[in-house]
């Protein structure tokens, strides 16, 4: 066959009445099931479809990740934050519909509070309130691309405190992921206290972060309360129906006891950051498995994601998926 005879072959099979836009190895089979080969016929066939302009701007979008993933470790308790905000929620009293959340990298301790309007004022204020006044003065703060998180005046705050401010990648968000899941874990949270009331979300926000602060994380194998404090806190249940610790409670050896606790509050948190360090590694392993690398350079012609590009778009069944 010529070359203007193969052209004509796998232009018709592939985009005309007898072609659907099939691949590059199902493109050749069909020919040779018509009797047609040539030496470089699957070579062809391939390379037509990846020039096929149809093909391109439909093509599925891929799940895999492009890039491997780097875990993000922190050196010590409270020294690296990632914050966040959560909403617009219901409005409740006060007018309030946000929710500031810190989270912090190494005992995974979180704190939040509801806001009416998120400004660079009420971020400023909530770092100093929550994590300045409270854990000292921290070493990194991790945030999204917020126009009042990554902004002048939030960035001469850190400045001022010597806080490192770093920001969240614009393609990978997960780059702040701590803060991600946190904000997951708190609206999951509320949905189940809420039920219909909706607007009293402020009254149930303390309980979610209360049953998040004491319950044990697979990252650490401890709760956030226990590697702050150094010991689990006394709750409700252990009253009702009463726990060894409270049944054989000694007040002249408790106190001997919570001094033992926090001497060995160091060696706890040691081995809740090897944990976290081996968890880390088994996430990396398991996600660069998947990573399906798409090397770009300057000057390389690319279509665009037509759902990110353009979101407020037109979206259906039949919109091509690039542009």
């Amino acid at each position: 066959m010529t070359p203007l005879e193969t052209d004509y072959a796998l232009r018709e099979v592939h985009e005309r009445v007898c072609g659907n836009h099939t691949g590059g190895r199902i493109l050749s089979q069909k020919l040779l099931r018509r009797g047609y080969f040539w030496p470089t016929m699957h070579h062809d066939s391939i390379d037509l479809v990846r020039k096929c302009d149809k093909c391109q701007r439909n093509a599925n979008i891929s799940r895999r990740p492009p890039q491997p993933l780097t875990s993000i470790m922190a050196p010590w308790p409270f020294a690296q934050w990632g914050m966040d905000f959560i909403g617009p929620l219901p409005v409740a009293t006060g007018q309030r519909k946000f929710l500031i959340v810190a989270v912090d990298y190494f005992t995974k301790w979180v704190e939040a509070e509801p806001l009416a309007t998120i400004t660079e004022k009420n971020t400023e204020i909530f770092v100093w309130k929550s994590i300045i006044c409270r854990f000292g003065v921290s070493r990194t703060i991790i945030i999204d691309n917020g126009k009042q998180l990554d902004c002048q005046a939030f960035q001469d705050f850190c400045q001022e405190w010597r806080i490192e401010h770093r920001l969240a990648s614009v393609a990978y968000p997960q780059s702040n992921g701590q803060a991600e899941v946190i904000n997951r874990e708190i609206i999951s949270g509320l949905k189940k206290r809420l039920e219909d009331s909706k607007g009293r979300w402020i009254e149930e926000q303390h309980g979610v972060l209360w049953a998040y602060r004491i319950t044990p994380r697979t990252t650490t194998g401890e709760s956030p309360y226990s590697l702050h404090f150094g010991a689990e806190p006394m709750i409700p249940m252990e009253i009702g129906v009463q726990s060894p610790r409270v049944v054989r409670f000694n007040e002249e050896n408790n106190e001997e006891g919570l001094r033992n606790l926090l001497d060995l509050v160091e060696e706890l948190r040691d081995k809740a950051a090897i944990k976290d360090t081996t968890y880390q590694q088994r996430v990396s392993r398991y996600y660069n498995k998947r990573v399906n690398p798409r090397p770009l350079r300057e000057g390389d012609l690319v279509l665009r994601n037509s759902a990110i590009t353009d979101p407020t778009g037109t979206r259906g069944n039949l919109v091509v998926n690039w542009k």
